[in-house]
């Protein structure tokens, strides 16, 4: 069951859940719910961090410490909070995120090209479908090296995000790069968060 540990439900009806690692928080993901809240009318905007990751393990940062510098990044936000799922697939965070919020809320998945790729080509088993998913939430996708052009089958329940270029090659492997190599990373992250990186050492 999804736990909010930032914020909480209120009386939201349209909420846009970004799934990530957070492994740090970025600009771009802030920047990706920026948009996100522009483009669909969202009452809040929701930053879902899985348990249990479904294509990658916990390294570098902890859980909790994700947890940290996702407050540190969203303090003064109103709007925007953050939750700890069980489940970390797109159909599994948004039911959980319903199951939190008022009868008729709309769930609104938000992401970037390249996880938008990879959910719709992934394997389900025996689970529903991409297509079937869609009847559940609708998919905000933003730009990520170039520009992401919604597959026309799926009409409005999967639309594009136009994000700055600057944005484009951010992301929290660059960061965590960055800071192995003494390169400039403060820039793709929030001053708040990148002091946490500096007090716990992190990424070296």
């Amino acid at each position: 069951m999804a736990e909010y540990v930032i914020g909480s439900p209120g009386d939201a009806l349209r909420i846009g859940v970004l799934p990530s690692a957070f492994n740090p928080p970025t600009i771009a993901h802030l920047a990706l719910a920026s948009a996100a809240e522009r483009h669909a009318r969202l009452d809040q905007v929701v930053f879902a961090l899985p348990r249990e990751l479904p294509h990658k393990s916990f390294e570098g940062a902890s859980p909790k410490q994700r947890i940290d510098m996702l407050r540190a990044a969203l303090e003064g936000q109103p709007g925007r909070a953050a939750v700890l799922t069980d489940g970390g697939l797109f159909i599994e965070i948004s039911r959980e995120l319903r199951n939190l919020h008022r009868p008729g809320a709309e769930i609104f998945l938000v992401c970037g090209k390249d996880a938008a790729q990879r959910i719709a080509a992934w394997d389900y088993g025996g689970g529903p479908s991409f297509a079937d998913q869609l009847q559940e939430f609708t998919l905000l996708v933003g730009d990520r090296e170039g520009r992401y052009l919604p597959d026309s089958r799926w009409g409005e329940r999967v639309q594009a995000l136009f994000l700055p270029d600057e944005l484009a090659a951010v992301s929290s492997a660059k960061l965590r790069q960055r800071r192995r190599r003494n390169e400039d990373w403060q820039a793709l992250t929030v001053p708040a968060v990148a002091r946490l990186i500096e007090q716990w050492n992190l990424y070296r």
